[in-house]
């Protein structure tokens, strides 16, 4: 025994030695991964040039903003004014849109007609190659772009640029060359001397750029916005919290340009409030207790029930089912009322059934329910949910023994005994702002319509959803607008561009009235079938069938919708549909019919969710619609779209595809508790016939994605 000991002593030593130098090793590896992180995330301020890309004032640079940001500045620029807007869409993709203003030239064709200085829009795009945030931080940021790329391109560029950041000297030098208004060589020095003090000063820069704008050659320069007394632009820039910006420079060494914006992160922020009006997850009390003597049907379903209620689902039915071996099997269908995410509901559900659930139920199904259609399933077995209440597995675990799965229907009352029933509420009175815009209206630059839109929602008998609104404007400013586009005419049916006569007639209209009922068929299939007057403008029938599993990430699917025109006041229709022919609009007969195959694919990875359309749009030309959505954690979503039909509709002499944006924001990123409502804008590059679509109800696809997604 004695002979014995050393040895046992030198092999724990030598296993405690060989521990400490694996754990010296692994606090070694994290300094190194803290350092790398620092030296990736530690960066000079971030500058916005005068149209609100990332650079120093007329010039850009190579660095990005995170995906998610969103901006909006204006700019005095002599001779212009600048509005402009910024989505930094992907961390290595920017995209910028600029309305130019050319102070006191009046537009050749409108401006005495009230449209008066002249203006054009432009969009601008950067697409990072290499980005700081790549973790090369010793090769500098290298970035291409395009100003103006669509459109008259009347401010036009292309380049290549590279910017490095010293950051031990406070420095950031930039240099790059261009085709275009911008030409030849240009560079940037940016010196952020304060940026190490905790001081409000610490974020302002000084900055000297060489502006290699040809001024003097470029034919669709403003008059006075020709000559250049000296290339060189240099002034000071200023940020606080990262959110409020304001440059001032020397502009062509003549004048003093300036600009104010706001830049927030709504892709990665988690709202202005956290949800502390959210139920807390369900604890107790608990009771396991088997139905019977001592715990009644009637108890068990009002414990549930209110249990559901008080976490934002509300039960809707419960039923007891025997299986063909003999093990009872709880089915409860579930309508989510609060929660945008799947994670959500999922966790509260977990929550209440493993601390109510009777031990004599082996089995329970909680299938998901929205507008109407069964969505998904939850199924799990009672050992699991034992497990899970005494923290023998997590909520990882028993999410991968009870996955999500396709929902199964109602039991059959020959197969099964009804524990509770609940019919959904016939009517719920919604109200929602309304506020349409419109640019470049030839009587004015900006007209608009604001007012609001209400009604009732619900179900008929328990069975179909029905939507009946109606929309009043309050103020207007669009009174005196033309339905028809003077410089550039359509020569489609006016299915769309005639819109603003609805709401110039009259104040009052009711905009919808429309009955749906969607079924599942099962195994991932769905069906739909609606009526009525789907929008302000159009009445029809649709018929819908997609294709989408659980769990999957691409659907497919079709629909076919027959419409009506309606007038632009009251109830009737139109049947003969105006059209231009020669140089005078004539009417046709006219009965719209809309039809389309599409397809839907979810790049988890990058956040994307894909959408083609493939079919016929409402003037009657085939084509093709495709649509990218990039969504974030926060629910802030933004799309791009772009269509292609064989329509031969022109603007500015070029033959017109149409194109545009949409945005989307979840409503409980305002407030202190989780909503399911959101808010949307969208907006093409022009309001035209050619690729239009008429609303036809609430389709499948975005139902059932939003039940299922996490973001």
């Amino acid at each position: 025994m004695h002979m014995k000991r050393p040895f046992i002593l030198l092999f724990f030593l030598a296993a405690n030695l060989f521990s400490d130098s694996e754990e010296i090793s692994l606090f070694h590896d994290l300094e190194v991964v803290e350092s790398i992180n620092k030296k990736i995330q530690d960066q000079l301020p971030f500058l916005y040039n005068y149209t609100l890309q990332g650079g120093y004032f007329t010039m850009p640079s190579a660095r990005m903003k995170k995906g998610g940001n969103v901006g909006g500045a204006f700019s005095f620029v002599p001779p212009y004014r600048i509005w402009s807007v910024n989505f930094q869409y992907f961390n290595h993709l920017e995209l910028s849109g600029n309305y130019w203003i050319y102070s006191g030239i009046q537009e050749g064709n409108f401006g005495h007609l009230g449209y008066g200085d002249d203006a054009d829009r432009a969009g601008n795009i950067r697409l990072s190659l290499l980005n700081k945030g790549d973790g090369l931080d010793y090769l500098p940021e290298i970035a291409i772009g395009m100003n103006d790329f669509f459109g008259s391109r009347r401010f036009h560029s292309s380049y290549i640029v590279g910017t490095y950041q010293f950051l031990g000297a406070n420095l950031e030098t930039t240099l790059g060359i261009a085709h275009g208004r911008m030409r030849g060589l240009f560079g940037a020095l940016s010196w952020s001397p304060f940026r190490n003090l905790p001081t409000l000063i610490k974020n302002v820069s000084f900055v000297a750029e060489y502006d290699s704008n040809d001024y003097a050659h470029h034919k669709k320069e403003h008059p006075d916005g020709k000559s250049k007394k000296f290339p060189i632009n240099a002034g000071i820039h200023f940020s606080y919290l990262d959110i409020f910006h304001v440059a001032v420079s020397s502009l062509r060494g003549k004048k003093v340009a300036t600009t104010v914006s706001l830049n927030y992160n709504l892709g990665e922020s988690k709202g202005l409030f956290t949800k502390y009006n959210d139920p807390p997850i369900y604890t107790v009390p608990i009771n396991s207790d088997p139905i019977g003597i001592f715990r009644s049907e009637k108890e068990f379903t009002h414990e549930i029930a209110y249990a559901f209620r008080e976490q934002g689902l509300d039960l809707y039915y419960a039923t007891i089912q025997i299986t063909s071996d003999k093990k009872k099997h709880l089915w409860l269908k579930v309508i989510n009322v609060k929660y945008r995410k799947e994670c959500d509901v999922r966790q509260r559900i977990e929550a209440i059934l493993s601390s109510l659930l009777p031990e004599d139920i082996d089995i329970v199904s909680v299938v998901m329910e929205a507008d109407g259609i069964l969505t998904q399933e939850y199924r799990f077995k009672k050992e699991n949910l034992e497990k899970f209440s005494e923290r023998k597995i997590g909520p990882s675990e028993l999410k991968i023994l009870s996955p999500l799965r396709e929902a199964s229907s109602l039991p059959s009352s020959y197969d099964a005994f009804p524990l509770y029933k609940r019919t959904k509420k016939a009517s719920v009175f919604t109200f929602t702002p309304r506020f349409l815009s419109y640019f470049g209206n030839a009587k004015g630059k900006f007209k608009y319509d604001l007012g609001f839109v209400t009604g009732p929602q619900g179900y008929l008998f328990d069975y179909f959803y029905y939507d009946l609104s109606v929309c009043y404007i309050v103020t207007s400013s669009s009174g005196n607008i033309s339905d028809a586009d003077r410089a550039n005419p359509s020569r489609l049916f006016l299915v769309r561009t005639d819109a603003i006569k609805y709401y110039q007639t009259n104040s009052f209209h009711v905009e919808t009235a429309y009955v749906q009922k969607s079924w599942n068929i099962g195994n991932g299939w769905f069906f739909r079938l609606s009526g009525g007057y789907y929008e302000i403008a159009y009445t029809g029938i649709t018929g819908e069938l997609l294709y989408y599993p659980v769990n999957s990430v691409w659907a497919v699917g079709c629909e076919v919708t027959p419409l009506l025109k309606r007038n632009y006041t009251g109830l009737g229709f139109q049947y003969k549909v105006r059209k231009l022919e020669g140089s005078a609009y004539k009417r046709f007969p006219f009965h719209g019919l809309q039809y389309f195959l599409d397809f839907y694919y979810d790049i988890q990875s990058l956040n994307v969710n894909l959408k083609v359309t493939l079919g016929q749009f409402l003037a009657k030309d085939k084509g093709a619609r495709f649509e990218i959505f990039r969504y974030f954690p926060s629910g802030f979503r933004f799309s791009l779209w772009y269509t292609i039909t064989n329509a031969r509709d022109v603007v500015n002499n070029k033959r017109y595809y149409d194109k545009g944006f949409s945005i989307s924001m979840p409503l409980d990123f305002f407030l202190p508790k989780s909503s399911r409502t959101r808010l949307g804008y969208a907006m093409s590059e022009w309001l035209r016939d050619m690729g239009a679509k008429a609303n036809t109800g609430k389709p499948l696809y975005p139902t059932l994605y939003n039940e299922r997604q996490n973001h």
